[in-house]
């Protein structure tokens, strides 16, 4: 997702699938989307286990969707 469309979810609630080189399965992780650093590549993610990055290069498809666990 080298666009630089996701600077539009900052602040909202979203539902992101991303995954690395040489795994099998993709990982899903629900949170608020913090900040999007395209020089560096990565992005802020504000979830239940806590703040984290990922890498933009590993996220397949991002979904805004409604806190209430409704995503």
């Amino acid at each position: 997702m080298e666009k630089r469309y996701m600077e539009k979810l900052v602040g909202k609630y979203c539902k992101i699938v991303t995954k690395e080189p040489g795994e099998e399965r993709a990982n899903v992780i629900t949170g608020v989307l913090e900040d999007v650093d395209y020089k560096d590549g990565f992005i802020l993610v504000d979830s239940s286990q806590g703040l984290g990055c990922l890498r933009i290069d590993t996220v397949i498809a991002i979904k805004p969707g409604k806190e209430s666990g409704q995503v």
